[in-house]
């Protein structure tokens, strides 16, 4: 009888241990596996890279606005189009500014964390730390970069490939 009652306790112990919700990924946690991925240096790139980016899609976007502006005439499209052409040297050195300042990744590293936790476990965490410590891990983050990078170009030359078949299937 003593070995049923016990078996019944170890079954209904480990059935609640594993109904029990995992634990929450804690912030020192996180902020350890951000660390040992490079986030932070990660995300300085990606910033400095909308930096030089974002004049250019700017500029574009507020030229599609004034040529698709309805109201303009000629005159006043060339007008606006001179404003947007002053205006946009001030703009761009204040977008450099503004993106380049060390708190921004600060900022956005704070941020982060909180949807790490969301969606990752303690254990996940630890795992993850693991994996990203393990030399497969070290190279996986050396590599992706590159094999991002080389995947953007591959996607761009099918889309590119694609777009001119359909514009000649559709003269």
């Amino acid at each position: 009888m003593k070995k049923t009652a016990f078996a019944a306790a170890v079954f209904a112990f480990a059935a609640a241990a594993h109904a029990a919700p995992a634990a929450p990924a804690s912030e020192a946690s996180i902020r350890e596996l951000m660390e040992t991925t490079g986030a932070r240096a990660n995300m300085a790139t990606s910033l400095q890279n909308l930096a030089k980016a974002l004049p250019q899609i700017l500029r574009m976007r507020a030229e599609a606005v004034v040529r698709n502006n309805p109201k303009f005439n000629d005159e006043q499209r060339k007008a606006e189009m001179a404003n947007v052409e002053r205006r946009m040297p001030v703009i761009s050195a204040a977008l450099q500014k503004d993106l380049n300042d060390p708190k921004l990744v600060d900022e956005l590293y704070n941020q982060v964390v909180p949807l790490y936790a969301r969606h990752f476990t303690q254990e996940d965490v630890k795992a993850l730390t693991a994996f990203y410590r393990s030399p497969t891990g070290k190279k996986s983050l050396e590599v992706m970069p590159m094999l991002m990078g080389e995947s953007a170009q591959a996607a761009q030359k099918l889309v590119q490939e694609r777009a001119k078949r359909v514009v000649e299937q559709t003269k």
